[in-house]
Parts: structure tokens; C-alpha cells; sequence
């Protein structure tokens, strides 16, 4: 009885530790290096949206069908008037960032919540774009 006692207690300890390896954590190093590479990517865009290079808009997002129909949109409109902020980024691990995109347009700001990925060749793409309300 007091070995499945003492089993049953051992059982109950290992559950509540975690075993989870510490190489998912991203070192402070890594957050700036990663931050530094999407606000690089960040640049480009703003620099092809202010002089309508829609060839280079579309290499900053994944070719996913979400994205397509999005860059299709944006092809639609002179982006040259347009100003775009973006947040800080918030690294999430070595392969996944967040931040927040703001698209002014005279007084009106939409505010937009961006994934970005890094991709097999080692740059950075925004993966996923989602409207903030």
C-alpha cells in the first residue's frame, strides 16, 4: 500500500513540474536581432508603399490565399498618400513575432494586428494580418 501511495505522490509532483527545455525561451540577444530584422523588413515596405512598388509590397507577405487577396486589394489603391506605423515587435519565439501596423490616411487610422514568420531562407514575412478593434 505504501508503494503505490509513494507512487501515486511521485505521479502528482511530476505532473505539476515542467520539463519543457528552456531553447524555446528567446534570449534578449535574439528578441533585438529578430526586432532589428522585421524593422528592416518594416522599412521596405513603407519604402515600396510610398512609391507604389506593389512588386516589392509583395514579397513581404507569405503566399498564402488570405495574403494573395490582400496584396490584390491593396494593388487597387495609390499607396504613395498613405503614412504606416509600426509598433515594437513583440518576439514570440525564434520563428514568430507580432507587432501592430497603423495605416493613416488624413484623419482616419486603422490599426491592424501582424504575424510575421520567418521563412526557410531566413527572412522575415508577415504571415497573417487581422484588424484590431
Amino acid at each position: 500500500m505504501k508503494k503505490y501511495l509513494c507512487l501515486f505522490i511521485l505521479l502528482i509532483l511530476m505532473s505539476c513540474t515542467s520539463l519543457t527545455a528552456s531553447e524555446k525561451k528567446v534570449t534578449q540577444i535574439e528578441a533585438k536581432t529578430i526586432s532589428s530584422q522585421i524593422m528592416q523588413v518594416t522599412e521596405e515596405l513603407k519604402d515600396a508603399a510610398s512609391s507604389n512598388e506593389y512588386n516589392k509590397l509583395k514579397e513581404v507577405f507569405l503566399p498564402t490565399f488570405k495574403n494573395n487577396i490582400i496584396v490584390k486589394k491593396m494593388q487597387e489603391y495609390d499607396l504613395s498618400g498613405l503614412t504606416f506605423v509600426f509598433s515594437d515587435v513583440n518576439v514570440v519565439s525564434k520563428n514568430k513575432a507580432n507587432s501592430i501596423m497603423v495605416v493613416n490616411f488624413a484623419t482616419a487610422s486603422n490599426y491592424y494586428k501582424l504575424t510575421w514568420k520567418k521563412t526557410n531562407d531566413n527572412t522575415w514575412k508577415i504571415s497573417n494580418v487581422a484588424e484590431k478593434k
